[in-house]
């Protein structure tokens, strides 16, 4: 069997980080401590209805929830610019990888330690947890352009998106089993420890393959490991906007990205409060969803090259609005399976081919930097939807109405997205990396 020409040890090594990923992803975020978080850390309310039943109201632990959500992004971004010097001039991006890595591991494993009640040590620890996640998620975007060319950036993304949702799959069949075992805080606690311990087996594969291509640098005379990380920020803000396509798809990638965000962090508290569906049904649930996300990224993979990965994008935008629409005003329980189902294959294309573009549009010399924007505006996007989320669940008391209310960020990705010259962007990129190479006196870069 003929081996692809882009697929080698590196790549299927910085590949794996992305199958351990998303055991945090669709089990911690998705499903099990937002549940744990707003069902049993945070009490429910007990509202008394006008006939004298007694109903239990979340919404206390939702609004907190995404509290804690919002916090843990605004963190992530004001430490991104020290993380990303430290990786260039006082050691590696492995090295820093590595450290995200085993702290996402400790802090996750201690949310199975926190008893129902105690909601200032599940958030703190929440926020600690997604904090390493996210800094780490960060640092493996960045090797992307090591690993792979302008042609191949599509599919090596691809690839790491389709083993990652098969690792989450993995993950969740763990779940899945504990909530048949074991009910209540027990089986999410238990599963918080399983999560971790997914993460760091599946991502150790990572720290012994992956190698490092660039060096560290020299600190220039008269700044420190914060001071130069927040002045490349700046700098690298002015450069990303000389790249005009780059710096409007951010923009666009900001705004439909925050509809995503809000899918993916409520995904669990959705489930049970739209569809009523019980643990074991939840999980089961968001393991169908997690299957059709693996074919959302190979169909992805496969099409987004031939179309056009812009055109790939404003279809998406497209299906994602109809599909927030069919889950917000579903009533019948084969409608929900369905929808499920929709999501899926949407979270699979929608997440490939948005961190493809941005490899598409910057050139190979800056991509490094570029992708830690990337992340920027990928903590921003959660920031926006969370933020809007707790807003209408304060202000609006039907939640399938505010679940409703995210087809506006995908409606107004859609505009936005047929504003984008796909091939103009391209040109951009590869014609900076050829002046970049003639400077250089013909080197590679």
């Amino acid at each position: 069997m003929k081996r692809l020409p882009w697929l080698n040890k590196q790549v299927a090594g910085w590949a794996m980080f992305d199958f351990a990923n998303q055991a945090f992803t669709l089990v911690i975020l998705t499903a099990v401590f937002n549940l744990y978080f707003t069902q049993y850390i945070v009490p429910p309310e007990q509202i008394v209805g006008p006939d004298g039943t007694v109903e239990q109201d979340h919404t206390p632990g939702r609004q907190l929830w995404a509290i804690c959500g919002v916090f843990a992004q605004v963190l992530i971004i004001l430490l991104g610019p020290i993380l990303g010097a430290m990786a260039d001039f006082a050691g590696s991006k492995k090295r820093l990888l590595m450290g995200t890595w085993l702290g996402c591991v400790l802090f996750t494993a201690s949310l199975g330690l926190v008893p129902p009640g105690a909601v200032a040590a599940g958030m703190i620890l929440f926020i600690l947890a997604y904090l390493f996640y996210g800094a780490g998620e960060n640092f493996i975007a960045a090797f992307l352009p090591e690993l792979s060319t302008q042609q191949t950036m599509g599919r090596v993304s691809a690839f790491g998106w389709t083993l990652g949702y098969i690792g989450g799959l993995l993950c969740l069949g763990g779940a899945a089993v504990f909530t048949f075992i074991w009910e209540g805080p027990t089986a999410y606690r238990l599963i918080c420890v399983w999560a971790a311990v997914f993460f760091f087996f599946g991502a150790l594969p990572t720290m012994l393959i992956l190698r490092e291509r660039k060096q560290p640098e020299q600190m220039p005379t008269g700044y420190n490991i914060i001071t130069i990380g927040f002045r490349r920020l700046l700098d690298t803000y002015h450069a990303v906007r000389r790249y005009r396509w780059l710096f409007q798809f951010l923009i666009i990638m900001t705004i439909y990205l925050a509809g995503m965000q809000v899918v993916i962090w409520f995904a669990g508290t959705l489930t049970r409060e739209l569809f009523q569906f019980g643990e074991q049904k939840m999980v089961l649930f968001i393991l169908q969803i997690t299957v059709t996300a693996v074919i959302g990224a190979f169909i992805t993979a496969n099409i987004q090259d031939r179309i056009g990965t812009r055109n790939f994008l404003i279809i998406c935008m497209v299906f994602w609005a109809v599909t927030i629409a069919g889950a917000a005003l579903a009533r019948t329980e084969p409608l929900f399976w369905v929808v499920g189902n929709a999501v899926g294959l949407g979270i699979g294309a929608l997440g490939t081919s948005s961190r493809a573009m941005v490899g598409l549009f910057s050139p190979e010399h800056k991509a490094g930097e570029f992708f830690g924007f990337y992340g920027f505006a990928h903590k921003l996007a959660a920031i926006v939807g969370l933020s809007a989320f707790a807003v209408a669940d304060r202000l609006i008391a039907d939640l399938h109405t505010v679940a409703a209310s995210g087809t506006i960020f995908f409606i107004l990705g859609f505009f936005l997205m047929l504003t984008i010259d796909e091939h103009a962007g391209r040109r951009v990129a590869a014609e900076a990396d050829e002046a970049y190479r003639r400077e250089r006196g013909g080197e590679p870069s």
